[in-house]
């Protein structure tokens, strides 16, 4: 007993969670009442003219076969022709309105999902599988197409169908439409009955999906890895147990479907015998042979909606489960907020950083940077030193507002940097990584990352300033060369100098370069150490690098160990301490010889 009230708790969950689902699908559809209605009215004018069918066969039989009436059956043929060709052309005007709706509403929560996402916070993306974010946004939105342009509207046609095949089968012969009726609540038990099963498999093959997905895309960006470390076999057993496991999900589907259909099908044909029999032994007595052939047409459409509403269902239990996805998405919260009055940046922005008592963890209960106070001076260009893990990166981060410190304050211009448009504040700093990201599209659109702002002479200074114009002026297409997904045409040290070209064409007050000199080969650090003096010029710099060289220029440098900061000075300042950077110092000599 308690399993059956169990499972009663939980159907009436699933239904309560369906209706919240539908009801968030409501605001698209409102957007596109005016196409939803002429949408109907195709599939009404469709509807009526597909049932009139029969009606007018009938008639042909008993009025004018039956009597000889040649006159009046060419009347007839003429009517049905006429209505067939209606039928035909609200039939083709309905298939495209309904398939424009849904890629119209595909494209309207397409766009909106893709919004959220990228205003999502980076924790967002620490913990969540790039094929997840994938799957949402392709396969789940895909399901709620096919859902509402297939589903929904099919949906209401095939009922407003039902109930005109009702009326007319009511019509023509009451008494066998009651024998017909039987096979509703047989049909709904039937559908309640396997209705958990369909949705528990269809939540998994989407789970299966996006590991699928994740597995792809990491096998796809990391095939040099792979071949390089004889990482085939994991590879194949990663992708063949996310296979498998969409596998055993959609079976669950099809061991459903593959009792349910049957199951309705005995049923509609136990219906159709009994009505048989009625006929076979009132024929005669109440019907008329154009009664009968119109009646079994009406039987045989009858039952084929139903068939389709059970096919529905499918489509149903499938957008159910991606719905799920797609709003836990949508319902994802932006953690790090745009303020709602933010400051702005002001134009004479200095670039003067403070941090103070900063503790920060990218989980609360493990912290990365411990009680960290520390000034940098406008102008100043400082380097960030330490053990790998020490938390160099993470004030990186901090500082251009990826994430929002547990505790103590970062301002910059003695204003916390909460308090300043988040999106402006970025705009003024300009981070240059080790690995930088280069979009598909030419050099210049890299560089300016279509800022309308930014012109050609810009980027032509900027590249120029960096030393990256001698490569590119080279290119077959110059500036306007296609590097393709990720710089594919460039080298390591070419992506590297064009990132710097995007860092300085923005003017940035701040310029941070962390490790951006560690992956690229000896000659194209000589031309970034030769373009470094102009690059930082009258500008704030903060520097995390290996390279004793770029540590050397830095005014200060700030010495990290375990998430706190534990030295700083200048380089002959810190060597005399004979401490932590002392060590790094000698290690990284030592290394040199």
């Amino acid at each position: 007993m308690a399993f059956d009230i169990d499972a009663e708790l939980d159907q009436d969950q699933t239904k309560k969670q369906d209706w919240r689902l539908l009801r968030r699908l409501l605001p698209y559809l409102r957007k596109h009442l005016p196409l939803i209605a002429l949408t109907l009215f195709f599939m009404l004018i469709m509807n009526i003219s597909g049932v009139l069918h029969p009606y007018f066969v009938k008639t042909g039989i008993d009025r004018h076969v039956m009597r000889h009436d040649l006159p009046g059956l060419l009347h007839t043929a003429f009517l049905l022709g006429f209505i067939l060709l209606v039928s035909f052309i609200f039939q083709v005007l309905f298939n495209y309105t309904v398939q424009y709706l849904g890629q119209k509403l595909l494209y309207d929560i397409r766009i909106d999902l893709f919004k959220h996402m990228i205003y999502l916070s980076n924790d967002y993306f620490d913990r969540t599988p790039v094929g997840k974010t994938l799957t949402h946004i392709t396969n789940d939105v895909e399901a709620i197409r096919e859902f509402i342009s297939e589903g929904v509207v099919s949906v209401f046609g095939e009922l407003l169908k039902v109930v005109f095949i009702l009326a007319a089968m009511v019509l023509i012969n009451w008494k066998l439409a009651l024998i017909a009726f039987t096979i509703i609540p047989l049909f709904v038990v039937i559908t309640v009955f396997f209705r958990r099963t369909i949705r528990t498999g269809y939540r998994g093959t989407r789970k299966a999906t996006a590991q699928i997905n994740t597995t792809l895309q990491e096998s796809i960006t990391g095939i040099r890895e792979i071949i390089q470390f004889n990482y085939k076999e994991r590879s194949k057993d990663l992708f063949k147990e996310a296979n498998t496991f969409y596998l055993d999900s959609y079976l669950k589907v099809v061991d459903a479907y593959a009792l349910y259909f049957p199951a309705v099908e005995v049923i509609s044909n136990l219906i159709m015998v009994a009505i048989l029999l009625f006929a076979h032994y009132s024929l005669g007595v109440a019907l008329h042979v154009g009664e009968i052939f119109a009646f079994f047409t009406y039987i045989h459409m009858f039952f084929r909606p139903l068939r389709q509403l059970a096919e529905q269902f499918n489509t149903f239990q499938s957008a159910m489960a991606a719905s799920e996805r797609i709003f836990n998405l949508l319902d994802e919260k932006i953690t790090i907020p745009n303020p709602p009055n933010p400051k702005p940046v002001p134009q004479n922005f200095q670039g003067k950083i403070v941090f103070k008592n900063v503790n920060f963890g990218y989980k609360p209960d493990t912290p990365v940077l411990r009680d960290v106070s520390f000034e940098i001076q406008p102008g100043e260009k400082v380097a960030l030193v330490g053990y790998t893990g020490s938390g160099k990166t993470t004030i990186i981060k901090l500082l251009n507002r990826f994430y929002d410190i547990q505790s103590g304050s970062i301002a910059i211009d003695d204003v916390p940097i909460r308090e300043y448009d988040m999106f402006e504040l970025r705009s003024r700093i300009s981070t240059v990584p080790q690995d930088p990201f280069l979009f598909t599209g030419t050099v210049e659109e890299n560089i300016t990352m279509h800022d309308p702002r930014i012109t050609r002479e810009q980027v032509i200074e900027a590249s120029e300033t960096v030393n990256a114009h001698r490569f590119i002026d080279k290119l077959p297409a110059r500036y306007d060369e296609n590097v393709l997904e990720e710089g594919k045409r460039l080298s390591v040290g070419q992506k590297q100098l064009v990132s710097f070209a995007r860092g300085l064409v923005r003017k940035p007050s701040i310029f941070i370069l962390d490790e951006a000199t560690s992956s690229i080969d000896s000659e194209t650090e000589k031309l970034i150490d030769s373009a470094l003096l102009k690059l930082l010029e009258g500008r704030t710099a903060i520097i995390i690098a290996h390279r004793l060289s770029t540590i050397r220029k830095a005014d200060r440098i700030l010495v990290f160990n375990k998430g706190r900061l534990v030295e700083e000075g200048t380089h002959q300042e810190l060597l005399k301490k004979e401490g932590i950077y002392t060590r790094l110092y000698q290690t990284q000599a030592f290394s040199l010889e």
